[in-house]
């Protein structure tokens, strides 16, 4: 699902019709699409959240411009105001963005909001415009060609093309076993191809490629009390969820914990159906230990505070296994399917019943700095990123051959100190004060697309379009300058979030400690089914991940118990087998 397209100023396009379908079908083999070619542009689209538009002079046979978005926009009620002075209900989001690049031309980035990414084709400028929303839950690869660009959706659609070789060198293992599932941004992985970053604008001329950040976090004064930051949280997350009590999601996904009660909360309208809420849980909850899984108590309380329907979703390892697999199709990169699978299977349920569009609170935690590693003395003192594993990690799997081509831990460390030059410095902070903002910032901009993406494409693949409305870029700008006091009060995580909107929900929901998402790991038949999925891999001489893992160090972690932490150790089991069956579905060369 998504949009790509192809530009070339040197040969006709138009005889390139079966490259252009095969990069649209390699985003889905649906019918449910669109592609255009002219001269020197080629664009197509797959999928409901893609759109299409056009505008011709009437004396030309080529569409003088031609518009693809992926995604949709949340401010379009005050685009259609400011464009044709009405709202125009019957409108897509992609004539409107038509209208408004005739209008503002490039500068239309500094007025749209939303969820998207955008290309643009202005024929008579020979210029391809490529836009990504500032967070960054859409996501857009480019590779520059002589004569022009591909771009699309996902990394492995441009394999489709013949000029895309299926490599991936030292630098992208890297980045798929020494950072990932997170990875550097900007760095797509297969060779040559490129991520467009979040808040960025590609243009694409004759001339060359120009890259420009139209938005990224900036370092101000907050300047406000405790009451006035708590005025200024309320009004943000009443305007981001407008849209949502204008129509309202069909399904609320609940996790028991402060930010999915939030969403609920702000896109209920009493005057309208508030949705349903669904919490998943594990069968066999005796295998849990201690305060996993969704908080079923408080997720009921929310539901029934709010006149909710409410579904507790109970799943089992088998169904995980299923899940999984579902997973590994929808994401264009490997993922930690212990976490994949759950989220997955509560989204098929969710599809089940007949809804296609779904709230949640993700992205919370990364924009008001709710993560553990945010409040834990240990992490903020180490220099590398938080959220890697304190224990198990997959390069640790690895050959002393593969370890010296790779050289993972320098690779790591460069990573990190690149990342620290991007962030805005600022005056008057201590040194406790100034690790906890530079952590904050790289969970914006580091993390948090990651784990939108994942969310986006797992949702995408059972036919649901998923809001997490506390993931905007304005609330990270407020909540990134905000004092650590004031964010986490009473040295509570997400203590702002939780006083700011005290009066919509009841205390047992506004104020207890967030339970980890329930990990598939947590269910013994699945542990024992990743267990033997990876003694198969390093027993296996075509597997393509079999020449770079240890077998000794492979089979002796294999007949251990799983070392802490627990969570850890079963995620990097299960990335592994991951990546191994990526590189193979792909055909990918480690070169």
């Amino acid at each position: 699902m998504g949009i790509t397209g192809w530009t070339d100023t040197a040969r006709d396009l138009r005889d390139q019709q079966k490259i252009l379908r095969a990069l649209a079908d390699a985003l889905a083999p649906t019918s449910d699409g669109l592609a255009h070619a002219t001269r020197h542009a080629a664009l197509a689209r797959r999928g409901p959240t893609s759109g299409y538009a056009d505008w011709r002079h009437p004396e030309r046979r080529d569409p003088d411009l031609m518009l693809l978005i992926d995604g949709h926009l949340t401010n379009r009620i005050r685009l259609e105001e400011q464009l044709y002075q009405r709202a125009r209900p019957l409108s897509s989001d992609a004539e409107v963005l038509l209208h408004a690049y005739r209008q503002w031309g490039a500068a239309l980035v500094d007025r749209i909001d939303g969820t998207y990414t955008i290309a643009i084709w202005d024929n008579q400028a020979r210029q391809l415009l490529l836009i990504r929303d500032p967070l960054g839950t859409k996501t857009l690869y480019w590779m520059p060609q002589p004569h022009g660009l591909l771009f699309a959706s996902t990394a492995t659609a441009l394999l489709a093309h013949p000029d895309v070789p299926a490599i991936v060198d030292a630098d992208g293992l890297n980045e798929l076993l020494t950072l990932g599932p997170t990875r550097t941004p900007g760095h797509g992985i297969i060779r040559n191809v490129r991520e467009l970053l979040p808040g960025q604008l590609l243009r694409a001329t004759p001339a060359g490629i120009r890259l420009h950040r139209y938005w990224q976090l900036q370092a101000d004064e907050h300047g406000q009390d405790l009451d006035g930051t708590a005025h200024s949280l309320r009004q943000a997350l009443a305007d981001k969820t407008l849209p949502l009590r204008q129509r309202p999601a069909g399904a609320v996904l609940l996790s028991g914990g402060i930010a999915s009660a939030v969403t609920a909360a702000f896109q209920s309208r009493p005057d309208a159906n508030r949705g349903s809420g669904y919490s998943l849980t594990l069968a066999e909850p005796g295998d849990q230990p201690p305060g996993a899984g969704a908080d079923i108590t408080a997720a009921a309380r929310t539901a029934a505070h709010l006149g909710m329907d409410y579904t507790i979703i109970t799943t089992g390892t088998d169904r995980l296994l299923d899940a999984a697999a579902s997973a590994r199709l929808a994401l264009d990169f490997p993922g930690p399917t212990n976490l994949d699978a759950p989220l997955m299977a509560a989204l098929q349920h969710v599809a089940s019943r007949g809804h296609t569009s779904a709230v949640c609170g993700l992205g919370a935690d990364a924009v008001v700095g709710g993560y553990r590693w945010l409040h834990d003395p240990q992490a903020l003192a180490h220099d590398e990123f938080p959220w890697l594993p304190s224990g198990l990690a997959a390069t640790d799997l690895l050959n002393d051959d593969a370890r010296w081509h790779l050289i993972p831990g320098g690779y790591r460390t460069m990573r990190f100190q690149q990342a620290l030059e991007e962030i805005p410095a600022t005056d008057g902070e201590d040194v406790i004060d100034r690790r906890r903002r530079i952590m904050h910032h790289l969970a914006i901009t580091h993390y948090l697309p990651s784990q939108l993406v994942r969310l986006d494409q797992l949702a995408a693949g059972v036919g649901v379009t998923v809001h997490t409305p506390i993931a905007d870029w304005l609330l990270a700008q407020l909540l990134w300058n905000t004092p650590w006091p004031l964010r986490h009060l009473l040295g509570i995580p997400n203590g702002l979030l939780r006083h700011a909107t005290a009066d919509l929900l009841p205390p047992s929901v506004s104020w207890p400690p967030q339970r980890p998402f329930p990990g598939a790991h947590l269910l013994a038949a699945w542990e024992k089914t990743h267990r033997e999925r990876l003694h198969a891999i390093v027993t296996d001489h075509a597997a393509p991940l079999h020449g770079l893992l240890h077998r000794g160090r492979v089979e002796h972690l294999l007949t251990a118990a799983a070392t802490t932490p627990v969570r850890d150790w079963h995620t990097t089991l299960a990335y592994l087998i991951e990546t191994n069956a990526w590189l193979a579905r792909h055909h990918i060369t480690i070169n």
